[in-house]
């Protein structure tokens, strides 16, 4: 069986050869950190950041990146930190020393305003047995200096934040929370509606997008939860705010017009049997929502004459990207647990 991977494009889309955009990618596949013109033609190694799921961070004014970065061998002098990367220059440096019991984890946002990055930090605060607290951590980028916030009991999966008006959207056992960075509740949503795969915060107005089990509208003003469709994960509001885009599986790309209710698929992978969720990844759009970049998979059985099991399936990753203007994706080899656009 031949191990391809093609993509099936909405009308009037076409895949073309890589090519360069005018904007390029920061991608994190492995542990490495890269930075590429979006043809993949020269990639910049800008080092291992380690195991930790922790998203990228980017100033694009400045052309400066941020990322948390732990040792990621054993034998090896151990460290946690976060560090700045000159884009231009690649030059790198320590922003902040962490504790090795200590750990920046599922958030890294950059607050223009404060000159300051927002991220969530995980302290094991307990000697002899493994008792972990997290709070919203406010990163001088000037100073260096590191203030923490405590955060209401169950705020620990973050989905989304809006350094616009200093709020934060959190998933947990006991339901979707808003709140403050200030660390103060402000509402909750009880356990029986978003499954927390993603979310975002409307650019003007006070609404968020919660992605897992359909795609969930919540108005942050008066509480109420509206449900779009059945299926959606990883929502994105598109610039203007008129609608979003999301994903059904780890294959595939949609766009919803809030406004009409129509959508539509942009694309996805071409004869996968097998779609699931487990490598599907938040969508990174460019400032002026033309551009966006996801990693797209396809699992397929290497012998289709023997029964399905975990074994006996291949995973084929791609990082597409997609020109929304020039209704033109290509795509290149590799799997970007996180992306973000300079």
């Amino acid at each position: 069986m031949s191990l391809a991977l093609k993509l099936q494009l909405a009308e009037g889309f076409r895949e073309v050869a890589p090519r360069r955009c005018g904007h390029r990618l920061l991608w994190e596949e492995n542990g490495g950190f890269r930075l590429d013109e979006t043809d993949f033609a020269a990639t910049r190694d800008l080092g291992h950041l380690g195991g930790v799921d922790c998203p990228i961070a980017v100033d694009t004014a400045r052309g400066l990146a941020w990322a948390y970065c732990c040792q990621y061998r054993l034998g090896v002098r151990d460290y946690s930190e976060i560090r700045e990367f000159d884009l231009g220059t690649g030059r790198t440096r320590r922003l902040v020393r962490l504790g090795l019991h200590q750990w920046a984890i599922w958030l890294l946002a950059h607050w223009p305003d404060a000159n300051s990055l927002l991220t969530l930090i995980a302290t094991d605060t307990r000697a002899g047995a493994i008792h972990i607290r997290h709070h919203l951590a406010m990163i001088d980028l000037q100073q260096g200096s590191l203030h923490l916030v405590a955060l209401p009991r169950d705020a620990f999966s973050p989905l989304a934040a809006c350094a616009r008006r200093h709020w934060l959207i959190f998933h947990g056992a006991e339901g979707t929370h808003h709140v403050s960075f200030t660390g103060r509740k402000l509402r909750t949503l009880p356990p029986g509606g978003p499954l927390g795969r993603g979310g975002d915060i409307h650019p003007q107005k006070p609404l968020a997008l919660i992605g897992g089990d359909g795609l969930w509208l919540w108005n942050l003003e008066d509480g109420s939860l509206r449900r779009l469709r059945e299926r959606g994960q990883y929502p994105r509001w598109t610039p203007d705010g008129r609608g979003c885009w999301f994903s059904e599986s780890s294959s595939d790309l949609f766009h919803f017009d809030l406004e009409t209710g129509a959508e539509k698929r942009l694309l996805r992978i071409a004869g996968n049997n097998f779609t699931e969720i487990n490598y599907s990844r938040p969508i990174a759009a460019d400032a002026e929502g033309r551009h966006l970049a996801l990693p797209l998979t396809r699992l397929l059985k290497t012998d289709p004459n023997v029964r399905e099991t975990s074994s006996m399936l291949a995973r084929l990753h791609r990082l597409c990207v997609v020109d929304l203007e020039a209704r033109e994706a290509w795509m290149s080899s590799g799997y970007a647990r996180h992306l973000a656009w300079w």
